[in-house]
């Protein structure tokens, strides 16, 4: 791993140079959870990067947004020598992508959506309530239990089980950023505005990636994806769910490539 100041952001980050070029993004505490995939994505050159912030002086951090988040991509890319990516994003990652391919078409060869953890579905209200006891613990200073419970409400109760197996130490990274996670990332979607006004000033090509066994509600963001974007691809990812480049990465690489090939990285800018 390298590291990298941008102002008072410090970022670690991996590359890995094969081939054509794939940004992951994902929330700081989960970043791992592509470890599966970036094995299987031979022959193609990866990045992907935890940001951490600075904390106030209540043990706090200051306030992070997705807009912001996609600017450090930018940078960190500019960093590289990358001109251009595919870029991949799961969940909160999944809008950081939908904020970097608006604000910088340029820089964006494809967008693949994973599973975005986006608002204004159906059910939101449900999710609003389910996450309550999770905040709650969180508040109450137990932040296994904050943890436990939010990667049950996404990933489903058997989600441990799968990561011990995959990624022996993705639940303790998860616990070395529950304090970002909770104080700024999750902040920062509920705060995140974006709609079908948005999506149209997205000209790159989008794989709408979902899990076969995912929960309602990433069901519901699929269609609600699709609604803003009725030209994008759809790649359902058998045996998976939430988790799904941990589950089942060699059906999501496949997908991700066959879509890759026919979207390949170019430094142009995309047609208007």
């Amino acid at each position: 791993m390298d590291s990298l100041w941008l102002g008072d952001v410090e970022l670690t980050y991996q590359l890995r140079e094969r081939g054509e070029r794939v940004v992951l993004v994902h929330a700081s505490a989960f970043v791992s959870w592509y470890d599966p995939l970036v094995e299987q994505l031979t022959g193609y050159s990866t990045l992907r990067y935890r940001r951490r912030l600075p904390e106030s002086g209540s043990g706090g951090y200051r306030p992070l947004t997705v807009a912001e988040d996609a600017g450090t991509c930018v940078r960190l890319m500019d960093h590289v020598g990358w001109d251009a990516a595919h870029v991949v994003g799961h969940s909160y990652g999944a809008l950081v992508a939908l904020q970097l391919a608006m604000e910088n078409p340029e820089r964006v060869a494809s967008v693949a959506l994973l599973e975005p953890a986006v608002r204004g579905i159906p059910s939101s209200e449900q999710v609003t309530a389910a996450l309550q006891p999770v905040i709650a613990a969180y508040r109450a200073g137990d932040k296994a239990a904050a943890v436990d419970g939010f990667l049950r409400h996404v990933c489903g109760d058997g989600y441990r089980v799968v990561l011990d197996r995959v990624i022996p130490h993705a639940f303790d990274e998860a616990l070395d950023e529950a304090d970002l996670f909770f104080h700024a990332e999750m902040p920062a979607v509920q705060q995140w505005s974006f709609g079908a006004g948005e999506a149209g000033r997205i000209t790159r090509p989008v794989l709408n990636v979902l899990g076969a066994e995912s929960a309602p509600r990433f069901v519901e963001g699929s269609d609600l994806v699709q609604s803003w974007f009725p030209r994008a691809e759809r790649l359902s990812v058998p045996e998976a769910g939430h988790l799904l480049m941990v589950q089942n990465p060699t059906a999501l690489a496949r997908g991700l490539k066959d879509f890759f090939s026919r979207h390949p990285v170019c430094a142009e800018s995309p047609e208007e």
